[in-house]
């Protein structure tokens, strides 16, 4: 027997019980969004980054920041549990019609996450997630907890300013504007505070963007004011009953306030704070048989109750 070092190398390798444990996930695009799903990953003690790829030009970049392979779609899923789509909103439909073909040719791939905004979501064979990384954040659950216990509330209004993206159609007049991203990235967020089923919207043009009023199914209302604007982002949730004001603040990094008063919160890493390490935990609890949450369904009659601009 040959005990060589050179030999050695050689080995097969054996699961263990970390492999057991671990959860492979590949990641299917190169920009932004793809890139902290990427850090988040590499946080996450769950999981394991596959690779990234599917996609030319810029997956190919994070592939070598994130020190992982440039993979093809076909080899994404041959070696992952879960897949994350962060592609553009109208390349998503095609992504995950492809992946589902995969999935149907013996692909292990049990569970995928979608990066919103899209066009269209094609049913697949697994549970599909919506990305939705501050629903995920503790500060952002713990608001959301604290807006719960209010009694008939009357004022709820998401307010978003945020620099225009700059990706492909992503953020042009082609795209749809900002109603449609930030807009349809964080409404999750705002009907979450609702707690309610909405059921119609309303757009008017403001100075620098629009407002979407929202109509609830017990015909309250809630407020979604976003624009694109130059400099820092602002990201608000405030909401109001006769006993007082909830404002939770979600950019850099979430904080909350109740009545005026600034809640503590944990020294989180940013990744964490802003929800994208507990996504990647709740992403691996589905590969393992747990409900999705949120389903990407949510993100789709999204969709369908925004108008086009």
């Amino acid at each position: 027997m040959d005990a060589s070092p050179a030999a050695a190398t050689t080995t097969t390798h054996v699961a263990t019980w970390h492999d057991a444990l671990v959860t492979r996930i590949g990641i299917i695009g190169g920009g932004k969004g793809a890139t902290l799903h990427a850090d988040a990953i590499i946080h996450t003690r769950s999981a394991d980054l596959v690779g990234v790829g599917g996609r030319p030009g810029s997956a190919g970049e994070l592939a070598a920041v994130a020190d992982c392979p440039d993979l093809s779609l076909d080899d994404l899923c041959d070696g992952s549990d879960a897949l994350i789509v962060a592609v553009p909103p109208p390349d998503v439909g095609g992504v995950l019609t492809a992946i589902d073909d995969r999935i149907a040719d013996g692909a292990d791939v049990k569970a995928v996450l979608v990066e919103a905004p899209f066009d269209e979501l094609p049913e697949l064979r697994v549970p599909v997630a919506l990305g939705a990384n501050l629903l995920h954040a503790p500060v952002v659950r713990q608001g959301l907890r604290e807006i719960a216990k209010m009694r008939e509330p009357h004022h709820l209004q998401m307010r978003v300013r945020q620099p225009k993206p700059d990706w492909g159609a992503h953020g042009t007049s082609a795209f749809g504007g900002p109603l449609h991203d930030p807009g349809l990235r964080l409404a999750p967020v705002l009907l979450s505070a609702a707690a309610e089923t909405a059921v119609h919207v309303d757009v008017v043009d403001t100075e620098h963007g629009v407002h979407a009023a929202i109509e609830l199914e017990s015909g309250r209302r809630c407020g979604l004011d976003v624009a694109w604007v130059e400099g820092s982002a602002t990201i608000e949730i405030e909401a109001a009953d006769d006993g007082g004001v909830i404002l939770m603040t979600l950019d850099p990094l979430p904080r909350l306030e109740i009545d005026g008063r600034s809640i503590p919160v944990n020294e989180l890493h940013p990744l964490e704070a802003l929800g994208f390490v507990p996504q990647i935990d709740r992403l691996a609890k589905t590969v393992a048989g747990a409900a999705v949450w949120p389903d990407a369904a949510i993100g789709s009659s999204i969709v369908g109750l925004f108008p086009r601009r």
